[in-house]
């Protein structure tokens, strides 16, 4: 079994612009966002792809719209692959919870797998999601050129279950994941490589 899969981030959304807590709130591109994500569906599509799915979530699914149109293959959103849920932050400034919640503002900081805002889910819920989504892809057999369209948080959880950090710690790095930039991942038998993180040569000169 051989199958590569293409992580996308979403473009640059509202809340990314005015740095706000979206998680599963409402949040379109910017004209930026929507931008890059005509460059990133231009980079893919240089070659075949075999499925896209996306997140659920309004800024995701802009996001894969170009990526569909330039490559035919029909989308299958999937609410699996959504940003973690920060529950009752939604809409929230992150200078806003800094000074009025310190002591959440910390957990957030030290990435606690375990906390959970109010109404929302920890980073250990998340990643239970878009990991079961994708050993769900391993397990069917798929292969091919498999293309993902999630979020900061969400992938950077992804990554450290393929990367086998333990679930119930801090994890000991963070990935930077850029709006728009591209995550490879290829699975061949049992073996999974990360060919890249934070591939973001297709937006150089994007305005």
């Amino acid at each position: 079994m051989h199958i590569e899969l293409i992580i996308v981030r979403h473009g640059q959304s509202e809340g990314n612009r005015d740095r706000v807590f979206t998680g599963h709130g409402p949040s379109p591109l910017t004209d930026r966002g929507r931008r890059e994500a005509e460059a990133v569906a231009r980079r893919i599509t240089e070659k075949p792809v075999t499925a896209i799915f996306a997140s659920d979530l309004p800024r995701a699914l802009e996001t894969a719209a170009p990526l569909v149109e330039k490559s035919g293959v029909p989308l299958v959103a999937d609410p699996a692959l959504r940003e973690r849920n920060f529950g009752d932050l939604t809409g929230t400034s992150f200078a806003d919870i800094e000074a009025r919640h310190p002591d959440v503002w910390r957990a957030l900081l030290a990435r606690d797998p375990l906390f959970r805002p109010p109404g929302g889910e920890s980073n250990a819920d998340c990643r239970a999601r878009i990991s079961g989504f994708v050993e769900g892809l391993f397990a069917r057999g798929v292969e091919g050129r498999i293309v993902l369209v999630s979020h900061g948080v969400a992938i950077n959880q992804l990554l450290y279950h393929l990367l086998g950090v333990p679930a119930s710690q801090p994890p000991p790095v963070v990935f930077r994941v850029d709006n728009c930039s591209v995550q490879r991942v290829e699975r061949h038998e049992d073996t999974v490589r990360i060919l890249c993180i934070n591939d973001r040569s297709h937006l150089e000169g994007l305005t």
